[in-house]
């Protein structure tokens, strides 16, 4: 099994909406991504200083299945539609679980 982990940092005049709109796409991907085997995500709770703003965990079976989810059309169109607009930083690591 493959744990795809990706913590993204929004730009701070992102606002609730866009920060919500980020969210609410993320929430569509489980149910047109059949790559995915467990998919969670969510805002950070601000318990310390300097963390990321939205935190994504998705598995896979397999190296192909997170292929199938990076490339499936839904996720690039969340990405370019709705993150990327207020992106300032990501950072992602994949491993085996």
């Amino acid at each position: 099994m493959i744990r795809h982990i990706a913590l993204l940092t929004l730009r701070p005049d992102t606002t609730d909406e866009q920060r919500q709109h980020i969210l609410d796409g993320l929430a569509t991907l489980p149910a047109e991504i059949p790559a995915l085997v467990d998919y969670r995500f969510g805002p950070d709770l601000g318990l310390a200083e300097g963390n990321a703003t939205i935190a994504v965990v998705a598995d896979c079976d397999d190296v192909a299945g997170y292929e199938a989810y990076r490339d499936h059309p839904a996720h690039v169109a969340v990405i370019a539609e709705r993150i990327r607009p207020v992106l300032a930083s990501r950072a992602a690591a994949q491993f085996e679980i």
